[in-house]
């Protein structure tokens, strides 16, 4: 085999054989693939090499080739800002609230229930509820406010001894004196309003801007006046209805609009009655007939958009404000049905399935939407139910379940208490004793 020198400017290798000497076919095939192999990595290295050079190099207009110039990249600090304010808000949300969705940061933070309590004797005509995030006692002639840990953080003495009434809604509490008509309403902790009324008062309704819907009987003789209130004391307008007793008022649209549930007792079917009074309305249009309800009677109701929610004796319906159309959305047995609740956009229930001889704790959209089912084994004493969590109270602890169906935890208590309230957005639950109120934390 001889060599052959390669004068061609093309570097690529090649091979020349003797056509007089007998050469092995297949190991001629061999070598040939192997010079094809080197030229194309060769191919390749020179491509990539070609790549770089353009990558840092460049022929400006007069066809010269110069250095390309370098891309420098700057920093937006408002996107930066931006960022770590959302990473910080998330952060802080998760810490407020994470735990009404099972998420903890620590465990072992968690304050023993006998730490957080409240010596206090109470009594039959005592008052609880949640104002303000905060829990609310009324004893002795006083209210006060306390935190989760059980400390007081406010009180307000009154200079009238009275067995009061107590309406919360939102920043604004409203105190009622049923027998001199007076009035009490607080923003926050500040009394902004004394006033009294011409009457006795029967109930009252709260909204979330502290405007005022007044039940109350005049000494003139009307039984049933409405007297719907701003904040400071205005009157806005009177309603008089007829002798019917007033279950409940929501109050729409700045207390422009008013749905009330009235019970009847005037004729011989015993029932209920839903009415709208809508004073941009004109005068003869003012007051109207949604739907009449015979036979029934209503524990709750709930106004969302253009729909009355409302708990039955035995069902659940949606009832359309316009049109008064009724549509049943859970029906059930009083033996079978243990607790039910209506929250601001679902509805909770715990129900004994007598096949599988459990209990069924089921949360539910108003458009008919399943949220969570859970199963337990034992039917609790007291069912408390908030917006995010409910509390199933047995003999000797409180389980904690939210909305979702994610398991919150169970804290042991001595026994069942006379009172429970939910408040500090749902992350906590007093139980009122005789002697004292331990506070469960989640």
């Amino acid at each position: 085999m001889k060599k052959k020198k390669n004068n061609s400017k093309n570097s690529s290798v090649f091979l020349d054989l003797d056509l007089d000497e007998e050469v092995d076919t297949e190991l001629e095939e061999d070598i040939a693939q192997s010079i094809d192999i080197v030229n194309r990595n060769r191919e390749e290295l020179d491509n990539q090499r070609e790549a770089r050079i353009n990558n840092k190099f460049q022929r400006n207009a007069n066809g010269k080739i110069i250095e390309r110039e370098k891309v420098k990249y700057q920093i937006n600090f408002k996107i930066i800002i931006v960022v770590l304010a959302i990473l910080i808000a998330i952060i802080c949300f998760l810490y407020n609230y994470g735990v009404i969705f099972g998420i903890k940061f620590n465990s072992n933070s968690e304050v023993l229930i006998d730490e957080n309590k409240i010596e206090l004797v109470t009594k039959d005509s005592d008052l609880y509820g949640m104002y303000n995030e905060k829990l609310y006692v009324f004893s002795n002639n006083t209210l006060t406010l306390y935190n989760n840990k059980g400390k007081a953080e406010w009180s307000h003495d009154f200079s009238e001894s009275f067995s009061p009434s107590i309406y919360v809604n939102g920043k604004y509490m409203l105190i009622t004196n049923n027998s001199t008509g007076t009035m009490y309403l607080f923003e926050g902790k500040n009394e902004i309003l004394n006033q009294k009324i011409d009457g006795e008062i029967k109930s009252a309704f709260l909204d979330k801007f502290g405007n005022m819907a007044i039940v109350y009987s005049t000494p003139s003789g009307y039984n049933n006046t409405v007297g719907v209130y701003e904040k400071n004391g205005t009157s806005l307008y009177d309603v008089h209805l007829e002798n019917e007793n007033i279950v409940s008022i929501e109050m729409l649209n700045n207390a422009q609009k008013l749905v009330i549930c009235e019970a009847m007792t005037d004729s011989s079917k015993i029932g209920v009655r839903f009415r709208i009074v809508d004073i941009e309305q004109n005068e003869e249009n003012q007051i109207r007939d949604v739907v009449t309800l015979d036979n029934q009677f209503v524990y709750d109701f709930k106004v969302q958009g253009k729909n009355i929610y409302a708990l039955l004796d035995n069902k659940i319906v949606s009832i359309e404000m316009d049109s008064g159309n009724i549509v049943t959305l859970k029906e059930f047995d009083s033996t079978q049905m243990m607790f039910v609740a209506l929250n601001k956009n679902y509805y909770t229930y715990l129900e004994r399935n007598i096949k599988e001889n459990k209990y069924v704790i089921e949360n539910v959209n108003y458009n008919g939407n399943v949220i969570s089912t859970t199963n337990i084994d034992s039917v609790p004493k007291n069912m408390v139910s908030g917006e995010y969590v409910n509390y199933y109270i047995f003999q000797d602890h409180v389980y904690m379940l939210n909305k979702w169906g994610i398991e919150l935890g169970s804290k042991d208590t001595n026994f069942t208490p006379k009172y429970s309230i939910i408040f500090n957005n749902n992350k906590s639950l007093a139980l009122v004793y005789t002697n004292k109120i331990y506070i469960v934390n989640l």
